[in-house]
């Protein structure tokens, strides 16, 4: 008797970030029937840069699509903790995994969304295009949108950010949690750095970040202690950003002096986003729009990536989706949730406001051994990682 061929899904993906495009890469090559829906009008060179991590690359690496990116990617070697003036407090090594795990690079956001992009071909794709109600059904999901007919689907997934619409829909608007500082970033150009270094540099109340990019360009992130929805901060002139972070010295005053506009500045509030449920019906989050979460062990684009790897090789057939679901659950609340508090735990003692504090923070931190750090991080970005064999 033939073996009868498992029916395929009909799948509906709402954001073309990094987890989006990646998800439809690899359902593209399951032969499943993938739409692809983007806010956006065009695929534009928005964002600034991020750094992938050994454990992203790694996935990247092993599903064959590392290739594609490094042609933009700047590798780096080292991520330094230091003091406001550059004095270093601790260094990790990232060499030492290059060979045996994976390396890490730092790459601009929309080189890498044009990576992705050209490793579609079979998807349905719809910029300008934005969800205005989903409807669970049971069996199907109704969907309605600002410029495309209603449709029904086996499947939705909601990569579409930190402010997801599908996140909305399912569990309401109070989600986010304010983590009492807000972050500028900026992409400067024309100011020679050490090229395979990440640096976070440490104040009081304030941190200043330094993470290299191909091309002569580096991606700054300057973060402060301040109430939430600062009408102020948003404004800010480029004067007062200067001032507000001249405390600062080795390369900063020359990368703040490489800004040309106020208007090259990004600003955001820092939030995590608190979910102990991923999917509810047929409807199911990833990446930001599941686990958003602060930067500071920048793991978001890493997350993300993991998200599609995980959900694509946890989906079967359209009879199975529910399983399908628990199973990426129960993989990945763990994971995410461990790194989350992490990163929430480091951008705590970053942002400490105490000056004592601070000197008593920076005397310990420049004391622990480096390698209890990298054991550390090991620990949570190899061993913990996803095992998809």
């Amino acid at each position: 008797m033939p073996i009868q061929e498992l029916p395929t899904i009909n799948l509906l993906i709402v954001g073309g970030g990094i987890s989006g495009l990646l998800l439809s890469i690899l359902l593209e090559r399951k032969g499943y029937n993938t739409t692809l829906v983007e806010k956006s009008t065009e695929w534009k060179p928005i964002g600034g840069g991020i750094t992938l991590t050994l454990n992203g690359v790694k996935m990247l690496q092993d599903i064959g699509l590392l290739d594609s990116i490094k042609p933009y990617a700047n590798e780096i070697s080292h991520v330094d903790i230091t003091d406001q003036l550059g004095k270093k407090l601790s260094t990790f090594d990232l060499a030492g995994y290059a060979e045996a795990y994976a390396k890490t690079y730092t790459v601009l956001r929309h080189d890498m969304h044009h990576a992705l992009i050209s490793h579609l071909s079979d998807t349905r794709i719809h910029l300008g295009t934005s969800c205005t109600a989903i409807v669970d059904e049971g069996d199907k999901v109704k969907v309605s949108f600002t410029n495309k007919p209603e449709c029904s689907y086996d499947l939705v997934v909601g990569c579409d950010g930190i402010n997801s619409f599908v996140r909305r829909t399912l569990f309401g608007d109070k989600i986010n949690d304010y983590c009492g500082y807000a972050s500028w970033r900026f992409i400067a150009k024309g100011v020679k750095v050490q090229q395979d270094t990440l640096t976070e540099m440490w104040s009081v109340g304030k941190r200043f970040g330094i993470v290299p990019l191909k091309g002569n360009k580096i991606h700054c992130f300057a973060s402060v202690n301040t109430q939430q929805n600062s009408e102020a901060n948003k404004k800010i002139s480029l004067h007062d950003f200067r001032v507000l972070f001249s405390c600062f010295g080795g390369y900063v005053p020359d990368l703040l002096g490489a800004i040309k506009n106020n208007c090259d500045l990004m600003y955001n509030d820092l939030e995590d986003v608190h979910l102990k449920q991923f999917y509810k019906g047929r409807l199911l989050l990833i990446g930001d729009a599941a686990h958003g979460m602060t930067p500071n062990m920048t793991q978001g684009a890493s997350m993300a990536i993991e998200d599609a790897v995980v959900l694509a090789a946890s989906l079967t057939d359209k009879w199975n989706i529910e399983n399908s679901l628990k199973r990426f659950q129960s993989e990945r609340w763990p994971r995410t949730r461990s790194i989350q508090k992490k990163s929430n735990l480091l951008g705590k003692i970053g942002q400490l406001k105490n000056p004592h504090l601070c000197r008593l923070r920076n005397y310990c931190w420049q004391r622990i051994p480096d390698r209890w750090i990298q054991n550390d991080l090991k620990k949570l970005l190899i061993n913990s990682g996803p095992d998809l064999h």
